[in-house]
Formats: C-alpha cells, structure tokens, sequence
C-alpha cells in the first residue's frame, strides 16, 4: 500500500523501483458509465441478434393439428403424415386440412381469430372438393376421400348444435358413397384401409349420436372391412355392438317391437357387452390402487390405471352403453323376468337393474383420477396440452353417471366437483356447460351433449 510520501513511496523504495508518485485524490473524477456500459452491450446484440420470424397461425394450427391426430394424442388420423399436404399439390386437401386444423386450434386455446379463419377456409374448401368430386382423375383418390373427413371433422369441432342432425351427417354419408364408388379392392392399400375404417367408425358414432338407424352402406362397408382388419380387436367389436345398440333403440323410439321383444332384445345385447368385458385382452385390464388417504379427486378410496387413455375411454364408452340398455330395461319392465340369452332367464328387479348402473357409474368414476390426479398436488399442477386432451374424455362419461346413477351414490355432487375443477384448473370450459345441465336437471338426451362436447373429434 502507497505511504503517500511526497518523496517516494517506501514500497517502492524498498523493492529498488521509481517511484511515480501518488494521484491528488483531488483531481479525481468518479462518473456513472452504467447507461454507456448498456448501450454498448444493447447495440451489440441487437446486431448480433435477428429476430425469430413470426409463423402464421394458419402455419401453427397445421402442425399442431397433425402432431396431434398423426403423432400425438389420436393417431385416428396417422395417414395425415403420409400425404405432402402443400397448396400446389392437392389444393382441395390442403383448404380441408387448413380448415380442420384452425377449427381445432380455436377450440384447443379459444382463440377467436382462428375460428374465424376456420369458417374462412371452410368456405374456400367446399367449392374445391366439390370440384374435385367432378374430376375423374381425382373423384375416387385417397386425398379427395380424406378432404371430405377433414370437412367432417370440422363440421364436429364447430357445429356441434344437436339439433343440426343433416349438417352433421352429410359429410360422412358422402364419404360412405365415395367409397361404395372406389371399390372395395382399394382396401388393400395401407392409406385406403385406414381411411375407410375410420370413416365406418365416425358413421357409426354419428348415427348413434343422431338416434337414426345406421344405413345398409355402412353394414356392407364393415363386413368388406373384416377381410383385411382384425375381427378381434374390442374396439371393432365394441363399435358392432354400438351398430346394435343404435338400430335397437330407434326400432323402440319407433314403437315397432312388442314389449317382450324389447325386453329380450335389450338383455341380449346386455350379455354381449358382458362377454365382450369379460374377455378382454391382458393389455386392455386396468390396475386398481388403494390410496391411503381420501381424496376429493376420487369418489372412494382406490382409483383405477389403465394401458392408455385409448384403452380408458372405449372401456367407459362400454360401460355408457350399458348403463343406457338398463335404463331402457328399468323403463320396459320393472319388476319383470328378463330374458339375459337365448337359453338363459334371470329374474332382475328394478333394484338390480339400478344396482348395476351404480357400479358401472362408480367404475367410471374410478378411471378419472389417473389424469386428472389424486393428491394434494392436482390443484397446482401445470396439465400439459396432451394432459388436458385426457382429462376432456371424462367429461361425457363423468355426465352419464352422474345423470344415471341413484342419488346414494353421492356421484352427482362429485362429479359436479370435478367438472368445477377440469374448467378451473385444467381450463376445460365445456365442464364448466355440463356442470350448467347437471344443474338444471333437464332431461336432455345423453348424445346432444356428445354433440356439444364435438362428438368423436376429440376421442383417443
């Protein structure tokens, strides 16, 4: 340290070196170079630094969009990947994407200007496959079939008004006919295949929803469908039985059955969706977990794992299907002796027949904490795009048991709860609608909230 002598500092003295002598702390100046420092550095960077390019949201919806039906969450769409979906390339495809793709992306972040620009390209999309419909060289192709379910799957996003029955089948029956016109030799080709089974799935889901007897095309395309696809999977045979399930319940709407044939038509489309329960595969059984303390996430004290959510949400639609026939049942005979199979009677009073949509009801329950959580936790928890999609698929079954199951059950509160928190915490803001029906104990028909919720758009 400097001795501050006027002669020369003894530091510099003792190590044989000359001393420069000390600054008259005096002279000094002290400035605040701090905004010199910043615009230095700031003017660097902004040099360096380019802007990232704004993508457009029809850009944004399109990746997204496919992602999720190609790669994600569904896959009910994995051809989508297949197919160089550009504007110079099959326009009427890429307009029917585009569409679907906004109509998806304004229902997924309830984002305005993308339902705006979905009814926009909606508008442009319909002349163009319609034209394409006229040309030979495009009328029986696989991009003019998938436009026309890109269409259709718009039409469920948006137009989910239950009263629209025409708007809401139209696509699809013009797609059943564009397959009757290709020829069921197309089936051999991956792309086609694909098509055409997802199409007979989202007829048979739209005719159930409408409560009209699925058409003779529909049957004729499944039976050409068996040859090249696996008999055996449940979801098909789950989708057969639904076929039933639907022209039953129109054939009762109709009042063209007596009564014992109800009953017995009734009890044995029961025993076949408790067969098809009964033998499912290993990979489609679900793993029950005792929890140690209660919940409000769980209606009792154990909740229910499945493989997947594909796996939970056709397991849910089983047990819908079967609490609807025993409400039917309850309706046709209380008290009765119920023909369960051809050879086989079982007296079921209308306590029983209530007793089992309790169960069914307290299984579906059960399959909701698993995405929606079950600790102390769920309410801070950040849920994921491909988490929100998973808690969505409770919503409709949540409601039919709530709506069905006797009041002992303690599942209507319950499931008003949950619905408050899927709109709250998850920002699912159709529970919140449902919760509104709950409420108004109005006898709405099951399927025109389906339809509200956007039908099969959002299934696994």
């Amino acid at each position: 340290m400097c001795d501050l002598e006027p002669s020369g500092c003894g530091q510099c003295g003792r190590a044989s070196l000359v001393c420069q002598g000390y600054r008259d702390t005096t002279r000094l100046r002290i400035r605040d170079e701090t905004d010199f420092v910043k615009h230095k550095v700031s003017s660097r960077q902004d040099k360096s630094i380019e802007k990232a390019p704004r993508v457009a949201i029809e850009d944004q919806a399109r990746s997204y969009f496919i992602f999720h039906y190609a790669l994600g969450f569904s896959k009910v769409f994995d051809v989508l990947a297949l197919f160089d979906i550009q504007p110079h390339t099959d326009r009427h495809l890429y307009a029917s994407v585009t569409a679907a793709s906004l109509a998806f992306f304004s229902f997924q972040f309830n984002c305005l200007d993308a339902r705006r620009m979905a009814a926009k390209h909606y508008l442009q999309a319909l002349p163009m496959v319609n034209q394409a419909l006229r040309a030979p060289q495009s009328v029986a192709s696989d991009a003019t079939l998938l436009a026309i379910l890109m269409l259709d799957l718009f039409e469920k996003i948006l137009h989910n008004d239950p009263e629209s029955t025409e708007s809401r089948l139209s696509h699809v029956n013009g797609a059943l006919a564009l397959v009757k016109l290709r020829g069921h030799d197309r089936f051999q080709q991956y792309i086609s295949l694909r098509l055409s089974a997802r199409l007979s799935t989202s007829l048979v889901i739209s005719y159930v929803a409408a409560g009209a007897p699925v058409p003779p095309g529909l049957v004729q395309l499944r039976t050409e469908l068996e040859q090249f696809l696996d008999k055996s999977d449940p979801k098909w045979q789950l989708t057969g039985l639904a076929i039933e399930f639907v022209n039953l319940r129109s054939r009762i709407r109709y009042g063209t059955m007596p009564q014992s044939d109800v009953i017995s038509q009734l009890s044995h489309l029961d025993s076949k969706f408790i067969k098809l329960a009964e033998n499912m595969p290993p990979t489609w059984r679900f793993d029950r977990i005792v929890l140690a303390e209660s919940s409000e996430r769980a209606l009792k004290m154990h909740f229910d794992v499945y493989p997947n959510h594909a796996v939970t949400q056709a397991t849910n639609v089983l047990r819908i299907k079967r609490i609807l026939v025993h409400d039917a049942l309850r309706g046709e005979c209380p008290g009765q002796i119920i023909k369960t199979h051809p050879t086989v009677y079982c007296c079921k009073s209308c306590d029983m027949l209530m007793q089992t949509i309790d169960e069914l009801a307290e299984d579906i329950c059960a399959s909701a904490p698993q995405f929606t959580g079950f600790g102390k936790c769920s309410a801070t928890r950040i849920y994921a795009p491909a988490d929100k999609a998973c808690c969505f698929t409770l919503v409709f079954p949540m409601y039919v048991a709530a709506v069905y199951a006797s009041s002992s059950t303690l599942i209507r509160p319950w499931v008003m709860k949950q619905l408050s928190f899927l709109c709250e915490f998850v920002g699912i803001r159709q529970a919140r609608d449902v919760a509104h029906i709950l409420e108004k104990e109005a006898g709405i028909d099951p399927w025109a909230v389906w339809t509200m919720l956007g039908s099969y758009a959002f299934a696994a």
